[in-house]
């Protein structure tokens, strides 16, 4: 397993899943091609064309129409549908806004953390996008009501685990399988946890990265060849054996 800098751990600066949907959003309105749409889908005929981020706004104002908002949708599946890329992105864009907001709603479980319900949440817009025709009614809120309904599944099986755990958590925290202490001490558990045969090597390496590291879930996943739901999945049933090995002492 690899070993970290045992001295304090730099700051990292986490992106999460919707920030970067968001930033790859936004890259497409950039000079010197922005993507654009017709101003006549808003109707803005004066305005000739209108990059995708500003006729995002326009349809956030309350001024604009539902009809005007689904001629944009209509456009942008259309356009999906015939080309392909950008345009999905264009449409999960369109969507973020919504989604943080039905997002922010949503009560907070230590058991499940923010990167982990945003992926899950982006899967299924994603996978919603890729079975809607062009000409449904509705589509932004057809987007927003997948993610809502994957973002209460994750959340509520998390609450189902936690009344069903032979030893509740405490509301506010979540078991810590690793002693206190610096990086190497921990690495010794992890590394004592492989050879007792408790932890596989690509779990400790999961755990290592993301608790100790502070890297990102979905970076730490691609290294060990996972896709990033398995690796949370996988990291959470990892902690849980070696905390019962632990308080068994078996190592």
């Amino acid at each position: 397993m690899r070993r970290t800098n045992i001295g304090p751990a730099r700051p990292v600066l986490s992106v999460s899943p919707l920030e970067e949907v968001e930033s790859a959003f936004l890259a497409l309105a950039s000079p010197p091609w922005p993507l654009t749409l017709p101003g006549s889908l808003l109707p803005e005929p004066e305005a000739g064309v209108l990059a995708v981020t500003r006729v995002r706004s326009r349809m956030a104002h309350p001024s604009c129409t539902a009809e005007a908002r689904a001629r944009v949708w209509r456009e942008v599946l259309r356009r999906r549908q015939a080309h392909g890329e950008p345009w999905g992105t264009v449409a999960v864009g369109f969507a973020i806004p919504g989604l943080r907001r039905a997002l922010s709603r949503l009560p907070r479980l230590a058991e499940v953390e923010a990167c982990e319900l945003e992926q899950e949440v982006l899967t299924a817009v994603t996978t919603e996008l890729t079975a809607m025709p062009a000409e449904v009614e509705e589509a932004g809120l057809r987007l927003l009501r997948a993610g809502d309904r994957a973002a209460h599944r994750l959340l509520y099986a998390a609450q189902r685990a936690r009344r069903t755990a032979p030893v509740p958590l405490d509301e506010n925290t979540v078991a810590r399988p690793l002693p206190v202490g610096g990086h190497a001490e921990v690495f010794e558990v992890l590394e004592r946890a492989v050879g007792a045969g408790v932890l596989g090597k690509e779990e400790a390496e999961l755990i290592a990265q993301t608790r100790l590291e502070r890297r990102l879930m979905a970076q730490a996943a691609n290294e060990v060849g996972m896709s990033v739901r398995a690796a949370f999945r996988r990291r959470s049933a990892a902690e849980q054996r070696l905390a019962a090995a632990l308080a068994a002492g078996e190592f």
